[in-house]
């Protein structure tokens, strides 16, 4: 069985990056995606095992990706700087982690989150 797939959704390249390299120590496949438009279209033919999701980006809010995500029952986090009263009802079903947090504690998140569902880490 492979590695489970994590949506890694962030403009922010530098905080992409140290998340897929945490991940990828942990054990996770990661797929990133630095826009709501490449966040479209990699759900249109992937479901992840999990996601975490800025919120704001350059062309938007991943609302669209965490709406996919929610109707898929696919766990995410929200990993953003914005309070709960500043984003879309969509994101509601995450579990907030608040920038500047680390990829360690998003991590840990996203395994407590999952840890009802199969197991997260191969």
């Amino acid at each position: 069985m492979g590695k489970p797939l994590v949506l890694v959704v962030d403009d922010e390249a530098l905080i992409a990056l140290d998340m897929e390299s945490a991940l990828s120590e942990a054990g996770f496949a990661v797929a990133l995606a630095a826009t709501c438009s490449q966040a479209k279209r990699f759900l249109a033919d992937h479901t992840p095992a999990a996601a975490i999701l800025d919120v704001r980006l350059s062309d938007g809010e991943a609302v669209d990706a965490a709406k996919t995500l929610a109707a898929r029952a696919v766990p995410f986090v929200v990993y953003s700087g914005l309070g709960v009263e500043e984003t879309h009802e969509a994101f509601s079903p995450g579990v907030r982690v608040m920038k500047p947090a680390g990829p360690a504690e998003v991590i840990r998140a996203l395994i407590a989150m999952t840890a009802g569902q199969q197991k997260m880490t191969g």
